[in-house]
């Protein structure tokens, strides 16, 4: 068995026991092409994942708009609120931070690992979402130009 699939399927075995049907499954899929040996279908999903991923979650995000869910309205009053005002300030930081993340995520392998295992077990055992390692890897490259590491 090579170093790939143990090591996905020790993180399926932790996202089951962890209850998190979302990552159990992508981990499943993954499994299944490489173990079919459909390596052109795993080369596409590497190439093309993230943004295809972003894609489908900014359409999540933004489908109360198409379905008449959100007014006018509702966008002034969020800006006319402390609360609205730091959820804008918060959205635009985790831009920002998702950006640099996914800059980091093309070179940096290392970071990739680390962010992956920590994502795997927040979702796991501290009810997380997997949508953080962008995030996560922004800040962690923030972090170490603060310090200079």
């Amino acid at each position: 068995m090579d170093f790939g699939v143990a090591l996905l399927s020790i993180m399926l075995f932790f996202s089951i026991v962890g209850k998190n049907n979302n990552v159990a499954a992508a981990i499943s899929m993954l499994l299944l092409i490489k173990l079919m040996n459909l390596e052109i279908i795993n080369q596409y999903i590497s190439k093309n994942g993230i943004n295809l991923g972003i894609i489908i979650l900014t359409m999540g995000a933004l489908s109360p708009l198409a379905l008449n869910k959100v007014s006018l309205s509702d966008f002034i009053n969020a800006s006319k609120s402390i609360e609205g005002l730091i959820t804008i300030i918060a959205g635009i930081i985790v831009a920002v931070l998702a950006s640099i993340g996914l800059d980091t995520m093309k070179v940096d392998t290392n970071g990739v690992v680390g962010v992956l295992l920590g994502t795997v077990i927040g979702v796991s055992f501290f009810k997380g979402a997997p949508i953080g390692p962008m995030i996560a890897l922004g800040i962690t490259t923030i972090i170490l130009k603060i310090f200079r590491l």
